[in-house]
């Protein structure tokens, strides 16, 4: 076992929790004696508040029980956890759990008149939620769920515990009282009857509470030791006999001719009394005890990681659990896990050995070997007033405290978890947590916005270099083309959201939508009800008269698209590989609708004219450059090529392309005709920072360093036309990146 549970090293994964060389401090031993303490006595408390009512026969073996669990728990955490000075104990909420289970399964055996199977069928029942509890956690640490785990719904874990707070409440007036909690009970204590174990109960929980919170560690034990003490002392100073207070419920009774065995050992020996369908019947109680047990453990890893400073691995700490409750299981033990109490309680002593959990678990497995008769003199008043005191916390904690710090709708949902679970069963609790938590996750991801940016063509543009007239129209006309970035999953409820949305995004364009494009890029999934909400805003483009554009669709995205029939390719439905590819397109229909790409086939001589300022500086300016053909394939200049020369692109198209470190050519823009090119090179005098590569048969007029000096020299005028030409150019490409940098900021 010790190959499959291996602890990490404390130095790489708990900061400020390295192991202490030599011998076993002090303070391990402190915590190791001291633990047990208040161990113990919960133990005794949950093994009463499971075998009590017609399991009250078979409280020895159910202290037993509680006792093998949690000193085996104490030894295997301490053996094998990443926090050297973890210690394990039974906890609250699950006994509550098994609590619930053990009272349905006795009271359907006992309505059956199967009275000798109640004890057998309700420890089998204990031990296999040990198991079960043991390999589930195991499994979850082997499938590195652990982070997974940290998503459990917080009202869901909210709901859980306040309702172990309550059977521990319920579970300690019934200890107190030997009778269950109804409306007889109720009257009977308005009679008057019951109210002095009631009363000391309730002192002793309040005084738990208050040692509790007091500064110094050992006030808790110390009361639980002297509380322990004091009461069958006064019994005794006051001349009452131990058996007629026994019967009076102020000392633990239990049958005659008791033993604190071997729960396993017994079992072995009443095992054609277990009735395997009861336990079958209330199995669904099992996953509420996995939920409780892994819930309480990240809780308590939480608690110890913000106190201690640590990093816990919880993938590990889950096998860890699971390896105690197997051991526990297979010993006769019940449910353990970490005590964050316990734990911290070592912590805070100064404990940083693995020997103050060892001392524990063998100190908690000393009271099988010292037999039932100290057991006599336990006080019933200290156990009920044990779980009064955690009941009564976790009610506070849950439901008063939680009011205050929750937000509404998951309090309700808290509440709702907890009333289920009170009146019906832990497995009806569970279902409505899993419903109740759909419900809000569904609600509150509708509320999240599916756009996350939305855009126009005035100010986001495709990588498409095009002449200024171009530009012009564009930026002027670019609200007629929407962009919209999508993000998250597509369900019903955000399908029905983005559609509205849409509705009113292009309804709300003056000049009306030409184009509307959807990039999908960052979209994870989509499910078949928001397909039938994509395709009415298909019908809604086919009646508004726009195009719908689709981009960057993932694989699974595509084919839900495709097997709801939206993708099918008409006159007003398309998509792209990318984003880049479906603006381009879209910018295309615009210009040509617009009627500026006839405008765009006009010759080289009339743009340079209107851009000089008349024809006569254009036959000037023929004497400065030379014009050039390249084919397809052919580079204008290369990447690292010396900037002497400037390019006015006459016709044709280039992609600039840059060579990564790696050795991958990234294409970074496409230019069309009437635009610049190495503009950069040549004025800041600088190598080339990318080459451009010709798509299409182009025709380029080069100017040189040494032709723009000669025309600097010889025609003044000439060169400051020029020179204001680029800047322009310059100026308006700078003037569109600041506004798709503003936009993209939005």
């Amino acid at each position: 076992m010790n190959r499959l549970f291996r602890p990490p090293p404390s130095s790489s994964r708990f900061r400020g929790l390295a192991p202490r060389r030599g011998a076993l401090a002090t303070q391990d031993v402190v915590s190791g004696v001291v633990a047990p303490v208040v161990i113990i006595a919960t133990s005794l408390s949950y093994s009463a508040l499971i075998f009590s009512g017609s399991l009250a026969a078979y409280l020895p073996i159910g202290i037993g029980s509680g006792l093998i669990g949690a000193g085996l728990g104490a030894i295997v955490f301490a053996l094998m956890s990443g926090l050297r000075f973890a210690v394990a104990a039974p906890d609250s909420k699950a006994i509550a759990v098994l609590a619930s289970m053990a009272a349905l399964i006795a009271n359907n055996l006992a309505t059956q008149g199967r009275a000798d199977a109640v004890g057998p069928t309700v420890l089998a029942a204990v031990l296999v939620g040990s198991l079960i509890v043991g390999a589930t956690s195991y499994a979850f640490g082997l499938l590195k769920l652990g982070r997974w785990i940290r998503f459990l719904p917080y009202p869901v874990i909210g709901g859980f515990m306040a309702a172990s707070g309550w059977f521990l409440t319920s579970g300690a007036i019934r200890i107190l009282t030997r009778e269950p909690l109804s409306l007889k009970l109720l009257s009977d204590i308005a009679a008057g009857r019951h109210l002095a174990p009631l009363a000391v109960g309730a002192l002793l929980a309040a005084a738990l509470t208050r040692a509790q919170r007091a500064r110094h560690p050992l006030a808790f034990p110390a009361l639980l030791v002297v509380g322990t003490a004091a009461i069958p002392l006064a019994l005794f100073l006051a001349g009452v006999p131990a058996p007629a207070a026994r019967d009076a419920g102020w000392l633990l009774r239990l049958p005659e001719a008791a033993s604190v065995s071997t729960p396993a050992y017994w079992l072995y020996g009443e095992l054609g009394q277990i009735d395997w369908r009861e336990i079958l019947r209330y199995s669904g109680d099992y996953l509420a005890l996995i939920t409780v047990t892994v819930a309480t453990l990240l809780l308590s890893i939480m608690a110890i990681e913000v106190e201690a400073n640590a990093e816990v691995d919880l993938d590990h700490e889950l096998k860890v659990n699971g390896a105690a409750n197997l051991v526990a299981g297979l010993g006769g033990g019940t449910v353990t896990t970490l005590s964050v109490s316990r734990t911290l309680f070592g912590y805070k002593t100064g404990a940083r050995s693995r020997g103050g959990g060892l001392i524990a678990g063998l100190l908690c497995l000393l009271p099988l070997a010292l037999g039932p008769a100290p057991l006599g003199y336990v006080p019933v008043p200290m156990l009920g007033a044990l779980l009064l005191q955690l009941g009564v916390a976790m009610l506070d904690e849950w439901l008063i405290r939680g009011w205050r710090s929750m937000q509404r709708a998951d309090y309700l949902q808290l509440i709702a978890i907890f009333l289920t679970i009170v009146l019906f069963d832990f497995v009806a609790g569970v279902g409505v947590g899993v419903v109740a938590a759909c419900i809000t996750f569904a609600v509150n991801t509708s509320r999240v916005r599916l756009v996350k940016l939305g855009m126009d063509r005035s100010n986001f543009a495709s990588r498409v270099d095009r002449p200024n007239y171009h530009a012009e129209t564009l930026r002027r006309q670019g609200a007629s083309i929407q962009i919209m970035w999508l993000h998250g999953f597509i369900f019903f409820g955000s399908a029905h959201n983005l559609l509205m949305h849409i509705k009113e995004t292009v309804r709300g364009e003056k000049g009306g939508c030409r184009s509307l494009i959807l990039d999908f890029r960052q979209v994870l999934g989509i499910d078949y009800s928001a397909v039938m909400t994509l395709l009415k805003l298909r019908h809604f483009a086919e009646r508004d008269g726009f195009d719908l554009v689709f981009s960057d669709l993932p694989p699974n995205v595509a084919q839900s698209l495709s097997k709801g029939g939206l993708l099918t390719q008409g006159a007003n439905c398309r998509v792209f590989p990318n984003l880049d590819a479906a603006l381009e397109w879209c910018e295309d229909r615009l210009l040509a609708s617009s009627g500026d790409m006839e405008e765009g086939r006009r010759s080289t001589d009339e743009w340079l004219k209107a851009e000089l300022g008349g024809a006569q500086r254009l036959e000037r300016l023929k004497n400065y450059f030379a014009m050039i053909e390249l084919q397809p394939g052919d580079f204008v200049f290369r990447q690292g090529d010396p900037g002497d020369s400037l390019f006015l692109l006459s016709s044709g198209r280039v992609t600039i392309l840059f060579n990564a470190p790696d050795g991958q050519a990234v294409r970074l823009r496409s230019m069309l005709s009437h635009t610049l090119l190495g503009e950069m090179g040549l004025y800041r005098d600088m190598p080339r920072g990318a080459s451009v590569l010709v798509d299409e048969p182009t025709v380029v007029y080069r100017f040189t360093t040494e032709a723009m000096a000669r025309m600097e020299r010889e025609e003044p005028a000439l060169a400051h036309a020029f020179h204001r030409f680029v800047v322009r150019t310059l100026a308006s490409r700078l003037d569109f990146a600041n506004r798709e940098v503003a936009g993209l900021q939005r």
